[in-house]
Parts: structure tokens; sequence; C-alpha cells
């Protein structure tokens, strides 16, 4: 009878971390490309074996991720193990990064970047494609950072945290945490052995087991630890770290210890339903200095919504609880989103820290009626574009409001007949002859 025995499955390929070694080669415009054919950025396809092109690419991100880790060391960014007290790399942690003088700031930036993303990367599509390494990371947004002032009266740049809600499952044969993608790419017995039990007791980090946890801890722990007790906190959540840091702020007892420390916040592609949050201290902060940036088509900084969301389906009737922006039509999906906004979202900040009194202009957008269609897509040609719409701000009665006026896209009005998808014609003419009828929009039988 046929028997294989263990030592008889193909082996697992071996790479080393180093783009070097795999073939790869940064030019002058900051790119990573492939050696042998510099037209050529990162090459997935060597094999027919996924596996085998799996192992190369945890390879080649490794090799990415450690290039931008020591050039976030060399902008001053010190690295610091969670929990705090961990007295070993070779015990299970979570790396960080902050600014060496933190505790002398008296202005301090938190930036979480999404959940699924190594340590540092924004998208990794731009870090090792067109783009290069520094745009594709927090290296940029750092740099500029420190080209900023911390208040009026203080010039000195911001602290920085970098916060790690990416590489929270332990990996102990490479004493690191990796994130939830680059975890199931990580060597194995064999090349046919698939995936990796997840265990807590042996892959999870203390008290950062999670991004809520992460959070949590980042909060509680490491602002008491390393910020002073005068300095204020501006906050970047990008993704679904938007939801996770609205979510542990909406609470009363949170926001009673935190709440006095924060002097902005900015979401990014989130989707946490401000009109639903408890905390009304919390909702008075994000109307006043908060600011939300969604995915939409209008240009980087477009207006697209007041506080109580959109009445239309630009924002997908969310109510951020603060004036909503666009982050521009390159951003087409969600890594790209700090990567294209950055500039926006730090220009904001800036003008927050320089003003103790700002606070969010007063705005609420109304949708003007759907032109008729067409047939042409928005943009399909000039005089199209420059007719989309206009929209028109009001104010209530204690608030006086100014006029803005924005793109409004067509495409994204909800059609009228919506509510009639899915049903017979006839039947969807006679529900709308009754509901006139009933509106008293309609002849009745007699008059007829």
């Amino acid at each position: 009878m046929f028997r294989r025995r263990w030592s008889g499955l193909p082996a697992e390929p071996k790479f080393a971390p180093d783009l070097k070694e795999l073939g790869y080669f940064i030019n002058e415009e900051d790119e990573v490309r492939y050696f042998h054919d510099p037209d050529f950025y990162f090459k997935y396809f060597s094999t027919k074996n996924m596996r085998y092109n799996d192992c190369q690419r945890f390879a080649f991100n490794q090799a990415v991720s450690q290039i931008i880790d020591s050039r976030l060391e060399a902008e001053g960014l010190m690295e610091v193990l969670l929990p705090l007290g961990v007295a070993s790399k070779d015990e299970r942690h979570v790396k960080i990064r902050l600014s060496e003088d933190l505790s002398s700031k008296s202005r301090v930036v938190i930036i979480f970047g999404q959940s699924g993303q190594d340590f540092g990367i924004l998208a990794q599509r731009v870090a090792s494609g067109p783009g290069g390494l520094n745009k594709g990371s927090m290296v940029n947004m750092v740099k500029a950072l420190k080209q900023q002032k911390s208040s009026a009266t203080d010039d000195a740049a911001p602290g920085i945290i970098l916060a790690n809600p990416g590489n929270l499952w332990w990996w102990p044969e490479g004493k690191k945490g990796l994130s939830e993608f680059a975890r199931h790419q990580i060597p194995g017995s064999s090349l046919v052995h698939r995936g990796w039990h997840d265990d807590p007791a042996r892959n999870g980090i203390s008290e950062n087991a999670n991004p809520t946890e992460h959070v949590k801890y980042i909060f509680e722990k490491v602002v008491p630890q390393f910020v002073n007790d005068k300095a204020k906190i501006d906050v970047i959540a990008l993704g679904d770290m938007s939801d996770e840091v609205e979510q542990y702020l909406d609470n009363n007892d949170v926001w009673a210890k935190i709440g006095h420390k924060l002097s902005a916040l900015v979401v990014l592609g989130g989707f946490y339903d401000m009109r639903e949050a408890g905390c009304q201290g919390f909702k008075k902060f994000m109307d006043q200095r908060g600011r939300a940036y969604i995915m939409n088509q209008d240009p980087l900084d477009t207006l697209i919504a007041g506080p109580e969301g959109g009445s239309r389906a630009v924002t997908g009737h969310v109510g951020y609880g603060c004036p909503t922006y666009s982050v521009g039509p390159d951003a087409f999906i969600m890594e790209l989103v700090l990567v294209e906004a950055g500039s926006a979202v730090l220009r904001w900040l800036q003008e927050v820290a320089l003003d103790k009194d700002y606070v969010n202009e007063r705005v609420h957008i109304f949708f003007p009626e759907e032109e008729e269609d067409d047939g042409k897509w928005p943009g399909w040609d000039k005089d199209d574009d420059e007719s989309n719409g206009s929209k028109e701000i009001g104010g209530n009665d204690h608030e006086e409001a100014t006029r803005v006026q924005v793109r409004v896209q067509r495409d994204v009005q909800p059609s009228k007949m919506d509510e009639f998808e899915g049903i017979d014609e006839e039947l969807a003419k006679e529900i709308a002859k009754r509901a006139k009828l009933a509106d008293g929009n309609a002849d009745s039988e007699e008059e007829t």
C-alpha cells in the first residue's frame, strides 16, 4: 500500500527578507524595482505555485517593513514594546514608535493606521510600487508633522505616537508581531502545509490581543506614561480604526478621563454613526473639533456633508457628527485614503492647533433635485461636469451659516423608482396611482 512519509513532502522555499538577495533595488525615485528589469516593480508570479509565490512575497514585505522602520527611527522615533515592562524582545510584544522627547511636547499627534497593514505601512502597493517607500508609509507623514508648530505660542514640532494595531498576532519563531494577512504566509513545515492555527495562549499579546484592546492601551497606559498632563492630543484614525477609536471615546467614563486632553480628531473612511452616540461630551467635541473624510469622486477637501450626515446616498446616510470631506478621486480603496488626503488632514490639524478657540463652521447641506438624465456619465464632457449642480447651506434658529458652492454628482442620487425595484411595471404604476389619490394629487373617479 502506498504511504508517504512526512519527510517526503516537498520542502518549503527559503527567502531572506533582504531586497538585494531577492533581486530588487531602490532607485533614485525611492521606488523598489526589479534588478533584472528596472522597468518592473515587485514580481509576484515567479512560479505557478501560489505557496511559493506567497513565501517570496512574505520575505519581500518584511524587507520593505524593515527599511521603513529604520527610516522612522532615523526621524527620531524611538521603539517602545507593549505591554510596557516587557524585559526582552523574545517575549510576546507589539512594537510602537514615538518621539524621543515626547514628554516635553505641548502637542502630540497619535496616528492609528489600518489593522490589516504592517507597522508603518499605509499602502503596500505604493510603498513597493509606483510612488515609493516614503509616500506609501508613515515616513512622509512624520516628516510633514516635524515641520508643523505645536501652537501659536510654541514653535516646536509636535510629538508623535505611531500606534500598531496591525501586528497583534505573535509569531513565536520569528519573535515579532504579524498582521492577519502576513501570518498566513509565514514559513511552514513543508510546501504543502496550509495555514496556521490561531492559539490565543501562544499567539496573543497581553492587553493588546486585538485592535480594541490596543486602542485602550494606547490611551490609558502609553499616554499617561509618556505624555505630560498639559499636552493637547490630536488623533488621526484610518479605516476600521476610526470606528475603534470613536467607539472607545463614546463612553462617559472614558470621556471624563480622556476628553479634556483631546484637541482634534480626524476619522478617515469610518462608519461610526454619531447620531446614535451615547456620550454627549464626545458628540459635542466631534461637532466642534472633529473632521471626517470619506471616499468620493469629488476633488480632495470638497465639503460633502454636515454633522448630521448626507440627505442622499452620497454618504450612505451616515452622520459622522462633524463636517465631512472628500479624499479625492485617486483614493479608490481604503489603503490609499491617507496617502492621498494626508496633506489636507495635516493642514487642518495645524489650523486647529494654532487657534485655541477653533470651532467647526456651522453647515447643513441640502442637495438639489436630480436633473433630467441626458444619458451621460458625470464627467463625460466639460459641459456636463460644470452642470452637476450645487449645494445650499442653511442655518438654524440660533446660528448663522455661510453659503458654499460645490459640485454635486448626479450618479450618487438615488433613483426615484428605487422603492419599486423588482416589482412588476404595471403593479408599480398602480401603486403610484393609489399614492397620488391618497395625497389628493390626482383626480377622483367622481370628477372624471
